[in-house]
């Protein structure tokens, strides 16, 4: 099923719909599939990738015990893997690239359920206009709590002010093989300071926990690792950074949605 709002979509995309969702809702074991607003969240993603101009092919990935007949009318590709995200992508640019997709991909989790057309159409449009390998957003937290004033979200402080990190990555599928295994690492030593200091350094690790560090920083240091063109992109789009990870979340995004 084509998206036919664009004469000329740019990117293809991935949504990556497991997770746990027990901490949710214990009913729910597959977290793109906690119903939010009387919707699965990965229908609420789905659809705004299908309004988004500048989206072309979709691929879901989502867990092995799902039904997959379901998805097949907002999605076209659906893979079942139960791999770690790293593997799941994978999966996703696989199935792309199979299909003819040899550029900038949009990989964007199953768990923002009020993310916003204009939220994705505007994170790859600073993408495609900064020329750039492999990009993220960030939200600023006077936008994300303007947004979002019921829920709780973790920030961390640079020059620019504090910020957090959205639930969306596009990469240029043509240098996929250096990103995977590396990208995996990150994720991994996101939540373990002493494991990231060992990949960035001590000196930068301690520059970004006291807040010194800017956006041009963290480009220019993740480029050096990856040897890749790297963008860090300030959104006011709060919805790309909205994840649902607990039972309260839910009610602050419903709130967004009606």
């Amino acid at each position: 099923m084509k998206n036919t709002n664009s004469p000329s979509p740019t990117v293809d995309a991935i949504v990556l719909a497991g997770g746990d969702g027990s901490a949710i809702d214990p009913k729910t074991p597959a977290k793109g599939m906690v119903q939010v607003a009387g919707k699965p969240m990965l229908q609420w993603v789905l659809e705004a990738l299908r309004q988004a101009k500048h989206v072309r092919t979709i691929a879901v990935v989502l867990p092995p015990d799902q039904d997959t007949s379901g998805w097949e009318q907002l999605a076209d590709k659906v893979i079942c893997s139960n791999g770690k995200i790293s593997d799941n992508i994978v999966e996703g640019v696989n199935a792309l690239t199979a299909s003819g997709t040899d550029g900038l991909i949009i990989s964007i989790t199953s768990d923002i359920p009020s993310v916003t057309p204009k939220a994705i159409d505007d994170f790859i449009a600073e993408t495609i206009e900064r020329q750039v390998d492999i990009s993220y957003p960030m939200v600023r937290e006077a936008d994300m709590m303007a947004a979002y004033p019921d829920t709780q979200r973790t920030f961390f402080k640079l020059r620019e002010g504090k910020v957090t990190g959205g639930n969306a990555m596009i990469l240029d599928s043509r240098h996929f093989d250096r990103l995977r295994e590396l990208g995996q690492e990150v994720f991994e030593a996101r939540k373990n300071p002493l494991r990231m200091a060992n990949m960035v350094g001590a000196r930068f690790a301690l520059k970004l926990a006291t807040g010194r560090l800017s956006i041009n920083d963290l480009e220019e240091k993740l480029g050096k690792i990856l040897g890749l063109r790297c963008a860090a992109i300030l959104t006011s789009n709060a919805s790309i950074g909205a994840d649902v990870d607990k039972p309260e979340d839910v009610a602050a995004v419903e709130k967004k949605l009606k």
